[in-house]
């Protein structure tokens, strides 16, 4: 054992996925890859603002949960913190992250048993690259760190994602320069590859034509360019869309949608089914309902077929789509599409009064806003969808104060081996 190498036991598992134990003079260590029980031998790290960690060097006493990692990358890339837990445990982990956040917030709800979503089924993902002396890297970044792990392997994005990094990475090597990084944002939609690509530099002429071969050799149905932003309160201009071989088309409830680049989808086509299945099946048929982060209809088209849905979203790209598919559809009298900025102007009480019921999905800052007016309105359901049960927790505390008791919170795990963890729960009065 080297000097800068010691021995410890860990104590809990943290939810980030690092376990925690007592280093020395005491001090509080995180280990990446080391669970509750097990001693182990790390190297104290600097700490990284007021976190002090250690890396996992050996297990030297493992515990029952301990599984052997399904990617070589695992601990080395960022994108996955806990393939080294087996079923049991990891279910009783994602399960305790919610169960604390709404403890913390006061709020007595039954957590439901973990839905699971299979393997190599995450169909978006952000690539991160950067040429060095020997090539060009393409993936994930390393755990708190702009590093990038070229990647060679991921069991958990969907095949036809994986399948991208190849041409990707041959691609970088001939447009960016020695040093200089890129970004890939790829999302998978029905088996359409749908990509915005991140490049230094402006977008001219030879780019453009770089970018239609590129795209119809790698088989994407649409390829888009965006400046590469600079510093983490760098404004991303919208992407510019440089060649579509095919239609992007989600379908919600069986209606398709053609989607503008970058729209939001759920991260999984399972998780997105078992997130329908639980808003569509809290509801009542015949009812009036307003969808309020509705994006480009995810849950508004499955429920208008026996009720009437208003769909209210801050984005009119996507509010747009939603429109011109509830059209074509036939559901134009059932539904009707608002931009609005929930944020700023989230619906009033008074405005609610037109609804049986609410639903909403809102990005991971939640809705804070717009749930206090809920909190105040004579709405008889609200459906809570989450990704980050931090917020939920928060919102759910807002509703249960209003008069609302809450229902059994069903996790879904469509963030496969990360720290995160989608919900939803139903609130009544």
């Amino acid at each position: 054992m080297s000097d800068n190498e010691i021995d410890i036991v860990i104590s809990t598992l943290g939810a980030r996925g690092d376990g925690c134990g007592r280093g020395a003079e005491g001090r509080t260590l995180f280990v990446a890859g080391a669970l509750a029980g097990e001693r182990v031998r790390v190297v104290v790290e600097d700490a990284v603002g007021a976190v002090p960690r250690g890396r996992l060097v050996e297990v030297l006493e493992p515990a029952p949960g301990r599984a052997v990692p399904d990617c070589r990358h695992f601990l080395d890339c960022g994108g996955c913190v806990a393939q080294h837990m087996d079923a049991g445990l990891y279910e009783n982990w994602k399960r305790g992250i919610i169960a604390d956040a709404l403890a913390q917030a006061g709020v007595a709800a039954n957590v439901g048993p973990l839905q699971r979503v299979p393997k190599a089924s995450r169909r978006r993902a952000r690539l991160f690259a950067v040429r060095t002396a020997t090539g060009v890297a393409v993936g994930f970044q390393a755990s708190g760190s702009h590093r990038v792990v070229d990647m060679t392997m991921c069991p958990a994005v969907e095949p036809a994602l994986f399948a991208f990094v190849a041409p990707l990475r041959a691609f970088l090597a001939e447009v960016i320069d020695p040093s200089a990084r890129a970004e890939a944002e790829v999302q998978v939609v029905d088996g359409a590859l749908d990509v915005v690509l991140r490049l230094p530099g402006s977008l001219d002429w030879g780019m453009c034509e770089r970018l239609v071969a590129f795209g119809r050799d790698a088989g994407v149905a649409r390829i888009g360019w965006q400046p590469l932003a600079r510093g983490r309160r760098a404004k991303a201009e919208p992407p510019e869309t440089v060649a579509a071989f095919s239609a992007i088309r989600a379908v919600f409830g069986g209606i398709p949608v053609a989607l503008p680049p970058l729209a939001f989808l759920q991260a999984s086509v399972a998780g997105e089914c078992a997130l329908t299945a639980a808003v569509t099946a809290s509801l009542a048929d015949g009812i009036r309902v307003a969808d309020l982060y509705a994006g480009a209809g995810t849950f508004t088209l499955p429920l208008a077929k026996t009720r009437h849905v208003d769909a209210f979203d801050g984005a009119p790209d996507l509010i747009a789509a939603l429109d011109a598919a509830a059209r074509a559809s036939g559901l134009g009298t059932r539904v009707t599409a608002t931009a609005r900025d929930l944020e700023r102007r989230p619906l009033s009480a008074r405005e609610l009064a037109a609804y049986d019921a609410a639903v909403f999905d809102p990005p991971r800052g939640g809705a804070e806003a717009q749930a206090r007016e809920l909190a105040r309105s004579d709405v008889g359901t609200v459906v809570a969808v989450s990704c980050n049960p931090a917020t939920f927790a928060r919102d759910a505390r807002i509703l249960v104060d209003g008069g609302y008791e809450i229902g059994p919170v069903m996790p879904i795990d469509q963030f496969r081996w990360t720290r995160h963890v989608e919900l939803v729960a139903a609130f009544r009065r």
